[in-house]
């Protein structure tokens, strides 16, 4: 009953994500041609010369990612993202259609459309779901070459795709409302995650092996865990303690990988106004 009830959790999100992600492409971001990143923001270059839609031009390029996906991870990992991957494609593509852009004032666009991609993400990340695209691309990447980390390659990707975006239509202002739309998306993903901390510390106290809970967390989320010995003053048995720092999008992750590595752990999550060192040198988290 309970694998049940979690299927038809993660269903919800995945309608809600989806539904979110393409109201924001429909009202907001294709007819002012904002070009957010994403394999949604190349398809939104590409429909300004192609006869295809947002949609259908999205599952296209998903498709050879898919199947990467497949040879390396296998059926059983990839088929729930097909799956996903499908249906988010069919809703971007009947609503783009259906629908007619709210505004032509692109800051407004830019700004809303942002709200609409924030929530749809936290639905996903919430619902542990993936549609895969460029964040697929770049965990595949990431398990091939470790030394590529997720969000740098994310970064550098969406980056190529709002330059992209500025040399087809010719203007750099579209390349900056994109850059409006990507931090309104990040900021309330953000915020509506995990209040106002944009870095969390998860402490993991675990009986297990402490390898066998570190190497999945950092297989997964390519962020390093720190370990130390400690006691149970009132049990009196010899625990291992677990740190890992993440982003507050990555605190489901963390959760979702313990209550299958380890369901008895003891986790306490803690939000941080500021990380330094590792894969978060040189940036302020407030």
């Amino acid at each position: 009953m309970k694998k049940e009830l979690g299927s038809l959790r993660s269903w919800g999100f995945l309608m809600g994500g989806n539904l979110l992600y393409a109201l924001a492409l429909a009202l907001f971001l294709t007819g002012n041609n904002i070009a957010a990143g994403g394999l949604a923001g190349i398809a939104v270059v590409l429909c300004s010369f192609l006869p295809l839609g947002v949609g259908m031009l999205t599952l296209v390029m998903n498709i050879p990612i898919l199947a990467s996906a497949v040879v390396i991870k296998g059926w059983r990992y990839t088929i729930g993202t097909i799956v996903a991957a499908f249906l988010y494609s069919f809703t971007v593509e009947i609503l783009d259609r259906m629908m007619p852009t709210l505004t032509n004032e692109p800051l407004v666009a830019a700004i809303f459309g942002g709200v609409l991609y924030g929530i749809g993400m936290t639905l996903l990340t919430v619902g542990n779901v993936s549609v895969g695209g460029t964040d697929l691309l770049c965990r595949l990447l990431n398990e091939k070459i470790p030394s590529l980390s997720v969000a740098r390659l994310s970064l550098f990707i969406d980056g190529g795709i709002v330059v992209l975006a500025m040399l087809v239509f010719g203007n750099v202002e579209v390349g900056l409302y994109a850059i409006v739309t990507i931090f309104v998306c990040s900021t309330v993903a953000d915020r509506v995650l995990l209040g106002i901390g944009r870095g969390s510390i998860c402490l993991v106290v675990s009986g297990k092996d402490a390898k066998e809970i570190a190497n999945p967390l950092m297989e997964k989320l390519g962020r390093a865990v720190t370990r130390w010995d400690s006691n149970g003053m009132y049990t009196g048995e010899e625990r291992n303690v677990l740190m890992v720092a993440v982003r507050p999008r990555e605190v489901f992750q963390v959760k979702t990988l313990l209550k299958e590595l380890d369901p008895s752990a003891f986790v306490v999550v803690v939000p941080a106004n500021e990380l330094i060192g590792g894969h978060f040198s040189g940036r302020k988290i407030t």
